[in-house]
């Protein structure tokens, strides 16, 4: 496999980062999250890092190519769901923290993903949008009868709203899937936030397709989602792959800009979130579902 890739968070013109994006490698296979906290609710950030946490765990603890992709990704967000409750319940006092997720797994010729909320993938191929996710929620209804238009539906009242969501309830949450049998060359997959799609319109995102520097035009989109929001703009993340061909070979290197982030307020946040985890034993138990 031989693909690029990079990845953004930026802040946005909030106190706090409640977004997390993470890319995993592994023989022959890759893994894209985006979480995205929901700050109605106490501790999104906590939600969000538990989210890429357990998902970066099974992917590291399987062995060799996955070989049913669709249920990993099931039975991943069902285990992250599952922690997002139990870090929760063990705060003081116990909180209900809530997060979206959009997570793809792309091994050999192939891609899977699956979502919950309204943080969204797309994908790109020969210049046009192929194809994108649909949000778990009461605008994107709205928009897919044709009762409002995508101007509109950034601009509605209830666009922050979501019908499914990771945490909360311990009631699973209904997550969507879909795949592509067969990645083209330059094909872009995108994995982001409503931090960024909601403040675009669509045809912007086709700029990643035609530069040359994944991570510049990556960070570019998410500059310009934040300057077209201001003084609103909410947190942006995103995670992008440009499939090139298939080979045993490995991803091209990252650029350095993504492949180490330096030492910043995020950082010190996902450490106390970590050390949130750990003192509740939030380790995943052996032989759960």
């Amino acid at each position: 496999m031989r693909y690029q890739y990079a990845l953004t968070n930026r802040l946005g013109n909030r106190a706090s980062n409640q977004d997390r994006c993470v890319i995993r490698h592994g023989e022959e296979r890759a893994l894209l999250v985006v979480a995205d906290g929901m700050g109605g609710h106490a501790r999104g950030d906590l939600a969000a890092q538990t989210t890429v946490d357990t998902l970066s765990r099974l992917f590291r603890e399987q062995d060799g190519p996955i070989p049913n992709p669709r249920d990993f990704l099931d039975r991943a967000l069902a285990r992250a769901h599952e922690q997002v409750v139990r870090v929760g319940q063990a705060q003081q006092p116990p909180i209900e923290p809530r997060t979206t997720c959009v997570a793809c797994l792309v091994q050999g010729r192939s891609a899977w993903w699956a979502h919950v909320g309204d943080s969204r993938l797309y994908l790109l191929r020969d210049g046009q949008l192929l194809l994108r996710t649909r949000d778990h929620a009461y605008v994107e209804e709205l928009l897919q009868r044709g009762e409002i238009s995508e101007t509109e539906a950034r601009h509605h009242p209830m666009r922050n709203s979501v019908s499914q969501c990771l945490g909360g309830s311990s009631s699973l949450p209904e997550a969507s899937f879909g795949q592509i049998d067969e990645l083209h060359r330059d094909d872009c997959l995108l994995l982001c936030s409503d931090g960024l799609w909601a403040a675009l319109p669509e045809n912007l995102l086709l700029t990643l397709y035609d530069k040359p520097d994944l991570n510049r035009a990556l960070e570019k989109l998410a500059e310009d989602a934040e300057h077209a929001s201001y003084p609103r703009s909410d947190n942006i993340s995103a995670v992008a792959l440009r499939w090139l061909e298939h080979k045993a070979v490995r991803p091209e290197p990252v650029p350095a800009r993504a492949q180490a982030e330096p030492r910043d307020p995020l950082d010190a946040a996902i450490d106390e979130i970590q050390r949130a985890i750990a003192e509740y034993g939030g380790e995943l138990e052996p032989g759960r579902k």
